[in-house]
């Protein structure tokens, strides 16, 4: 992946120049990947800036734990809704917030084809890949790629990140199944039922006790709790 994303001369000095003003060596930082406009509704649900918050703010009272002293509050955002920047410095004043507003402006769907709007997603994937740790949605590529970098970064990323709803994939990958080990009867019309056995294509953990996923046996697509599946495992035979 680092191999290729390797950028040339100019686009490596732009990079540069911006990490110096996100100044990553002066503390701990979250990087907060937040995508709205076209894959809300289709692809994605909406989360608000305050779910993103919440575990930001998790992260760092761990850390506040562990080094038994204070840590400054400093987040990193990419987003391809401007507003965010100003939501988040007006609501969260205790957070020292970084990212660049123009960036979101090229990301629109009216000029997200544009040079500049491909400049500024390497640029934020880059940002993301250096920060201490993630909050995002891994249903976006941008998040999934800067968590990617930041495996090469920091060897091994698996605890430093919280996604609001998919689990790590990549495009192209085998089926994520579960398989039901008790049965379900659905309470709403945004739940499944389960039965013992049945092979579950799950979609996305929305981290509340429920995940989102497709019964193979009949189709039936929605909500089911998520301790009522274990994984599917697929056993190869190696020569």
């Amino acid at each position: 992946m680092r191999y290729l994303m390797r950028p040339n001369s100019s686009l490596a000095k732009r990079i540069t120049e911006f990490a110096a003003k996100v100044s990553f060596e002066s503390g701990p930082i979250v990087g907060l990947q937040i995508r709205r406009t076209d894959k809300v509704g289709t692809e994605a649900e909406f989360h608000a800036l305050s779910e993103y918050m919440k575990w930001t703010e998790y992260w760092f009272r761990i850390q506040e734990y562990r080094h038994g002293k204070a840590v400054k509050r400093r987040i990193y955002v990419a987003t391809d809704d401007p507003t965010v920047f100003s939501e988040a410095r007006k609501k969260y004043p205790n957070y020292e917030v970084f990212g660049d507003a123009a960036i979101s402006n090229t990301a629109n769907t009216r000029s997200r084809y544009s040079i500049e709007s491909l400049y500024g997603v390497i640029i934020d994937i880059e940002m993301l890949a250096r920060c201490d740790y993630l909050v995002c949605t891994f249903s976006s590529q941008v998040c999934r790629m800067g968590y990617e970098l930041m495996q090469i970064r920091v060897g091994d990323a698996g605890d430093n990140f919280h996604s609001l709803d998919d689990l790590y994939y990549y495009g192209g990958q085998q089926a994520h199944e579960q398989v039901v080990v008790e049965s379900y009867q659905a309470e709403s019309k945004d739940e499944i039922d389960l039965e013992i056995g049945d092979t579950i294509g799950i979609a996305g953990n929305h981290w509340d006790g429920f995940s989102k996923g497709t019964n193979r046996r009949n189709g039936a697509v929605g909500l089911y709790p998520s301790y009522k599946t274990r994984e599917k495992w697929i056993i190869v035979p190696f020569p």
